[in-house]
This record gives structure tokens, C-alpha cells and sequence, in this order.
């Protein structure tokens, strides 16, 4: 079995569950992670290879600014993989390096943040400093690179990506059975928000839209999942603007996908942060569908790629609370509008989003690319990690 290196910077926040998702579906194609770093709550990778890591900060800071770190590399090369899937383009350029030194095809995904973001943003941090500085690079060497959404494939090509390497693939969900439950069963005032808590998932909005819910539904209550930095000031917005807000924190992917059973609708009010940071296309929207679940977003483009084409013209302007708590409201009371949109999001889900069926389609795309890629180099592929080791291959080549 052929094997895919699968890259992130950080392995593997809490939040990135559809990352381990997708390499769990894998078939044709055996998994392993490599990284400059575990990160603190990060998903447990215990049934792969053991991740290659980095050993020290001082040894990652080394690795961005050189691409240089020859354990890790070692580490890498003990893997044998023969190609590299990086998620993101700010961890594809970090490993770039790596992959030109051994000759691998390199595959990234595209999950918004990284074409979304103005330059000036990207300019305050190591890893993406590293993106700027070698992003043309990637463009040349990268054999494709993976959209989650058509719109995030817009703004690619907006940002200079190369058009022909672009290919839009939805990463997908797991869908289960069919939801039984009826609109009856759930708890029809309960609100649920499940994502990070940073500007662009637009949580005060949700907040300051509670006051006009709580109008007309005096019963509602708002359940926030997850953590993030805007944490500590959304809880005062929340003692500020309404009551019935309970924070839970940092869920594992089991709990939320209870509240998903509990929830009589999903509110996920997505804005473009000040930063340019926008949504791709979030899996927690094709989460909730697939499990029955309907769901209010605001109607930007970054999201409502995710929905049924029917609904996508009921979901509120970006940053209208007023229409946020009508278009809420309505499902909390009307259980014909509830079940119809129910019905139509599994459908969606089930058509665009079954995760078994975009993996499949991904490995072809990883077999085409190990083609191609074959053809280009005359089928030599080096996992050697130092830069003699690698000129002492090519010489035996020779």
C-alpha cells in the first residue's frame, strides 16, 4: 500500500477533526502525519505511524527560516512516503524544502484562511512571513492544489495561484444513518453554535441577535461549544446583551455531535474578519445536516456553497442580527419549515458531502499526481534527508 505524508505545522488541533477524518476514510492509501509540533489538546493520532516531530522550538524556527531540520527530515524519510498532502499553504511552503529535496509530489489543501488573508496579516507571524517569502515557489513546484469550496478556488486565483492546479473537493463528512428522530423529539428552543471562538465565526453577532429571539421565544437558550481567543469577551457580551447563554468550552467530536441530536437549530453567523480571514467551507455546517440538523448562516459566499440551493436565499445579510433572530425564530417555531429544512440538508449532505465518496475521489487525484509526476522525473523518487545522502543517491543513479 502506497503511503501519503500528511503535513501540518501543528499536529493536530482539536478543531481540525476532519483533517484525521479524511486520512481514518483513506483505502488505497496508509496515513502518516509529520509536523514541527504537538500542540496542546491536539487529536490523538495513536492508530498511525507515530508522528514525525520536530525536537526543539529552536529546531522549528531553524526549519521555517532554512527549511533545514535533519531529524525531522530523518524522521520523514522513515516513513517512506510517497507523496506529501499538506492542509493549508502556509504548511505546504514550510515543507516545501523537504519535498524538493526528496523528490516527492506535493498535493495542499485550501481551507480559505490562506488565499483569504491580506498579505499585511500574514506579515506578522514566522509561518506565514515563510509563506510570503516562498509562496511563488509553491505555486511552481506544488502538483495541485486542493479547494474546499468553489469560492475559496475564486479567491486562489485571485491571489496568483495557477488555475490549472486548482480543483475544487469537498473534504466530506461521515453521514450515518438516516436521522430518526422527529422535530418533536429534540429541544425545540435550543440554539447551538459548535466553532472556535475568533472573529470570523462571527459568535458576538449570534450574541447580539439573543435579545430579539428571547422576544418572542422567552424559552430559547443559546449552547456555545468550543474555545478561542475571543472567549473571555464574548462572555461578557453575553452577560451584557442576554441571559441563557451558556459557554461549554472544547468539545470532543462525540459531544458535539450529541448537541447535534439535541439541537433544534445550528446557528453558524460567519463574517469576513478585519484581517480578510473568511470561512472556506465549514464542516461543522455539513456536520449538522447530515445529522438533521438545520442551519442559519449569514449569505456570504464562503458558506452558503454548503447549503441546499433553496435555502441559501431564506439566510440573513452578512452581519444582520435582526434578520439572524427572524430566520432562527422561525425554526424554533414552525415544525413544517423545521422538518423541510431537515430534510433538504441530509439530502444535500448525502449528494455533496459523503466523505467515503470524496476520498475515493481524493486517492484518484493522488494517483494522477503520482503519474504525472512519475512521467516528469523518469520514476526517480529520493528519501534521502541530508544533502549528501541525496547526492549520493543521484550519483548511484547514475
Amino acid at each position: 500500500m502506497r503511503r501519503v505524508l500528511i503535513y501540518r505545522n501543528e499536529l493536530l488541533p482539536a478543531s481540525e477533526t476532519f483533517i484525521l477524518a479524511q486520512a481514518h476514510t483513506l483505502q488505497r492509501y496508509a496515513p502518516a502525519f509529520a509536523g514541527l509540533k504537538r500542540v496542546d489538546s491536539s487529536l490523538n493520532l495513536q492508530m498511525h505511524t507515530r508522528p514525525a516531530v520536530s525536537d526543539s522550538r529552536l529546531r522549528r524556527r531553524i526549519f521555517l527560516c532554512s527549511g533545514m531540520d535533519p531529524c525531522l527530515e530523518r524522521r520523514i524519510a522513515a516513513l517512506q512516503p510517497e507523496l506529501i498532502h499538506a492542509h493549508f499553504a502556509i504548511d505546504a511552503s514550510a515543507i516545501l524544502p523537504v519535498a524538493r529535496r526528496m523528490r516527492l509530489p506535493l498535493i495542499a489543501t485550501l481551507h480559505g484562511y490562506d488565499v483569504a488573508c491580506e498579505d499585511e496579516a500574514f506579515r506578522r507571524w514566522p509561518a506565514t512571513r515563510v509563506y510570503l517569502r516562498r509562496r511563488k515557489d509553491l505555486w511552481r513546484y506544488a502538483s495541485l492544489f486542493l479547494c474546499v469550496a468553489e469560492h475559496v478556488r475564486t479567491q486562489a486565483i485571485l491571489r496568483g495561484f495557477p488555475p490549472e492546479k486548482l480543483f475544487v473537493h469537498h473534504i466530506g463528512v461521515r453521514l450515518g444513518a438516516p436521522p430518526l428522530a422527529p422535530a418533536e423529539s429534540r429541544e425545540r428552543t435550543t440554539i447551538l453554535f459548535a466553532g472556535r471562538l475568533v472573529e470570523k465565526k462571527g459568535c458576538i453577532h449570534l450574541l447580539r441577535a439573543m435579545p430579539r429571539i428571547l422576544q418572542r421565544v422567552p424559552e430559547a437558550k443559546l449552547i456555545i461549544l468550543g474555545d478561542g481567543p475571543r472567549r473571555e469577551a464574548l462572555e461578557r457580551e453575553a452577560r451584557h446583551f442576554c441571559r441563557s447563554v451558556t459557554f461549554l468550552g472544547q468539545q470532543s467530536h462525540p459531544q458535539v455531535k450529541m448537541w447535534m441530536r439535541r439541537a433544534r437549530v445550528l446557528a453558524a453567523p460567519s463574517v469576513r474578519a478585519s484581517n480578510g480571514d473568511q470561512e472556506g467551507l465549514p464542516t461543522v455546517l455539513c456536520e449538522a445536516q447530515a445529522a438533521g440538523l438545520p442551519v442559519i448562516t449569514f449569505a456570504t459566499n464562503a458558506v452558503t456553497e454548503a447549503l441546499p440551493a433553496e435555502l441559501r436565499g431564506r439566510m440573513p445579510d452578512e452581519r444582520d442580527k435582526e434578520g439572524l433572530a427572524d430566520a432562527i425564530v422561525r425554526l424554533l417555531q414552525e415544525d413544517e419549515e423545521w422538518k423541510h429544512a431537515s430534510a433538504l440538508g441530509r439530502k444535500h449532505a448525502e449528494e455533496h458531502f459523503d466523505i467515503t465518496r470524496q476520498t475515493r475521489l481524493l486517492e484518484e487525484k493522488y494517483d494522477e499526481c503520482l503519474r504525472a509526476w512519475h512521467r516528469h522525473s523518469g520514476g526517480m523518487v529520493f528519501t534521502a534527508a541530508w544533502p549528501f545522502r541525496a547526492a549520493r543517491a543521484r550519483a548511484q543513479a547514475q
